[in-house]
């Protein structure tokens, strides 16, 4: 995985969860003392400080973080080194906010404040972990602006707090959420939240965009190693159909794999919310699927859950890209894939028009 990350090119490294990274310290530290690209600017780790209930052993990991990230080899990128704290209500539900401030207030030690430090959230109504978290750290806490709020602390520093929408099926379903003491706001639906992340000409390309605290349109791609070693770019490639690292440390071995695909190339182009309005044709349930998930980064997902709409996706995108000049194909053999289709179709008591 190091290997192929160091051939990315990348500006900003992240080792991030879906899980607890902490679980395996030693690989953490050895992933901030060895990623590497020539202008990477930042090596960030996320985690849920939970590992910091015991205030000897934060320190201990802490510490051995920070020396990793110190004792970098002159010949790497001298990258900053950033410590995001996931605390939202449900992390505070299973270990409170205190490690969370443990970790922030070992940060203001002399020695540790070059490292950077902020909170992501997730917006809820009825949520006041932030005020209590600002409460241990004996802080203030400033008000909403763009989904971000700020604790300054008595020491000087200012620890950001950026909220993000709650993925509601990535966490539960819309019942259990229901019945717990916080909801979810307007400004935490999926359509509207995704408003932060549009570029000039009003789409949201997850693929090409940094969805941290301050947005960034990317000239290059956001892409996510997974835990099973599948490479792939944000909600910019069909799920099934991805290189692995164990097969492949080579990024452009990877990236010539994924570009080969049509759906790959459609989406990078042009997002996920296209790609559902292109297979409303067939699917008419996409467009309703792109509006009513809160699910932000998981659209592809849903979009192409099935061998029928993958199928779909592929041949529509290629005929696009044919008549832009962009790829050739053997038309009897684009033909034969619209037969199967049909077929497909036909079998499911559903045949739409060609596209």
């Amino acid at each position: 995985m190091l290997r192929l990350m160091n051939g990315m090119g990348l500006w900003k490294a992240v080792l991030s969860g879906g899980g607890e990274p902490m679980v395996e310290p030693e690989f953490c530290e050895r992933f901030v003392h060895e990623i590497d690209s020539p202008n990477l600017e930042e090596i960030e780790l996320i985690t849920s400080a939970h590992f910091a209930e015991d205030e000897e052993e934060m320190g201990r990991r802490v510490r051995s973080l920070v020396h990793a990230w110190r004792s970098r080899p002159s010949h790497l990128a001298q990258a900053n080194f950033t410590i995001r704290i996931s605390l939202d209500w449900f992390h505070a539900q299973r270990i409170g906010v205190e490690p969370a401030a443990r970790v922030i207030r070992l940060l203001g030690e002399e020695g540790l404040r070059d490292v950077g430090c902020y909170v992501r959230s997730v917006l809820l109504d009825g949520d006041t972990t932030t005020e209590k978290l600002a409460e241990s750290l004996g802080g203030s806490l400033t008000e909403m602006d763009d989904y971000q709020r700020k604790i300054i602390l008595p020491d000087g520093r200012t620890i950001l707090v950026y909220f993000k929408n709650l993925i509601v099926d990535g966490r539960m379903n819309q019942r259990k959420l229901s019945r717990l003491p916080v909801s979810l706001p307007l400004q935490s639906q999926a359509d509207v939240f995704g408003k932060r992340f549009e570029g000039g000409q009003g789409k949201n390309i997850p693929a090409r965009t940094y969805n941290g605290p301050q947005v960034r349109h990317l000239e290059g791609l956001a892409c996510l190693i997974e835990d099973d070693g599948k490479i792939r770019i944000l909600e910019g490639n069909d799920p099934h159909r991805c290189p692995n690292v164990r097969d492949v440390d080579d990024w452009s071995r990877a990236i010539e794999y994924l570009y080969a695909d049509p759906i790959t190339v459609y989406l990078v182009d042009n997002g996920p919310q296209d790609l559902a309005a292109l297979l409303a044709d067939a699917f008419p349930d996409s467009l309703q699927m792109a509006a009513d998930t809160n699910q932000l980064y998981h659209l592809t997902e849903l979009l192409l859950a099935d061998p029928s709409r993958r199928l779909y996706a592929t041949l529509r995108t290629l005929e696009l890209h044919m008549a832009e000049g962009r790829v050739s194909a053997d038309q009897r053999l684009v033909d034969r894939a619209w037969e199967l289709f049909s077929t497909w179709a036909e079998r499911d008591g559903d045949a739409p028009e060609r596209g």
